[in-house]
């Protein structure tokens, strides 16, 4: 019997077509976690290092740090052009409700909801509502360094 008799005899319900679009709405979910970049996670008490070394000229990295409670806290250190750092969460001032962050391709920042993309060198100024949230660091020439408590302040962007 060929593929296009057998689906013309059975008769596909509304039951039928709501489990199925529902095993793809999990199957969705439950893959998104994979998908997004991972973070090189980061320990430390009161700050966290990270090696000048470890970022290039017009690169962005994704870092994490767990907190006692269990929380993931995601943040951007990006060299610009110039030599600098920046340092933003992974959340925008808009988008962060959505919990989606932003990637990182060819010296841009890409918010993973509203696609907005901003250069490395410009990523701090944003565009319409969409502007990165700045986290206060350190640098020297050998490394960066973040403030534990200047991110668990970033608590609730996650």
């Amino acid at each position: 019997m060929n593929l296009l008799k057998w689906v013309g005899m059975r008769r596909i319900g509304p039951k039928t077509i709501v489990a199925a679009a529902l095993a793809a709405a999990i199957a969705i979910v439950a893959v998104l976690p994979a998908l997004r970049p991972r973070c090189i996670e980061l320990r430390g008490a009161e700050r966290l290092t990270v090696s000048m070394a470890r970022l290039r000229s017009g690169e962005a990295r994704l870092f994490c740090y767990r907190g006692r409670a269990g929380e993931r806290l995601r943040f951007l250190l990006a060299r610009g052009s110039d030599g600098k750092v920046r340092a933003v969460f992974d959340a925008c001032r808009q988008c962060y409700k959505f919990h989606q962050g932003y990637d990182t391709a060819h010296g841009m920042l890409i918010c993973r909801l509203c696609g907005n993309r901003y250069p490395i060198d410009h990523m701090m100024k944003g565009a319409a509502s969409c502007v990165p949230v700045s986290l206060p660091h350190h640098e020297d020439a050998s490394r960066v360094q973040v403030n534990v408590s200047d991110l668990k302040a970033g608590a609730s962007l996650f």
